[in-house]
């Protein structure tokens, strides 16, 4: 069991000290985390508007200048020479990107559904996560990703009690803004 939790400490301790190893790294993920808070204290704010198909459209947006970015990233490596799980991590993050797209112009699925797997926590994650790799500043490795799992957990936890502590707007300045008077 000792072994067990060092494994997991471990991992937590890569994954903390990869934020650190390369500064010039923040230039990316930067913008990742704000507009990730940003839109969390917004739909805290704003607790009965939900995700729609416009934000969802640009949450895959988004996702797809990550995989451009670890595009470049990976062919600017030496001789070209990148490994291969890296490659087709990219290229799994662009077949996802391409599908909320998709999906969001079409709508052919339902939103409860496509909401969940389109949300800004999934995107901006994955997105800081690849990053982070594509960059070689985190090693994944099974603790890693056990690890990984786990963050996400208490990220989305955290996320809601974010959600419930932030203010709710006054009803007539939402009312106003829906209406487009503000």
């Amino acid at each position: 069991m000792a072994d067990i939790l060092a494994e997991i400490l471990n991992g937590f301790s890569e994954i903390l000290s990869s934020f650190a190893k390369d500064p010039s790294i923040w230039w990316l993920l930067a913008p990742i985390l704000l507009f990730w808070l940003i839109i969390e204290v917004y739909f805290g704010r704003y607790k009965k508007e939900k995700l729609g198909w416009n934000t969802a459209l640009g949450n895959g947006l988004s996702m797809f200048w990550i995989v451009v970015i670890s595009l470049k990233s990976l062919f600017d490596e030496a001789l070209g020479l990148f490994s291969i799980d890296k490659l087709i991590f990219v290229v799994f993050i662009a077949i996802y990107s391409i599908f909320i797209i998709f999906v969001s112009f079409t709508h052919k699925l339902k939103e409860n559904i496509f909401f969940l797997v389109s949300s800004p926590t999934v995107i901006y994650y994955l997105s800081a996560i690849a990053i982070l790799w594509i960059n070689d500043l985190l090693a994944i490795t099974l603790w890693v990703i056990i690890d990984l799992v786990i963050l996400y957990i208490i990220i989305s936890v955290l996320e809601a009690i974010l959600r419930k502590l932030i203010p709710t707007a006054p009803a007539a300045e939402h009312a106003e803004m829906q209406l487009g008077r503000v």
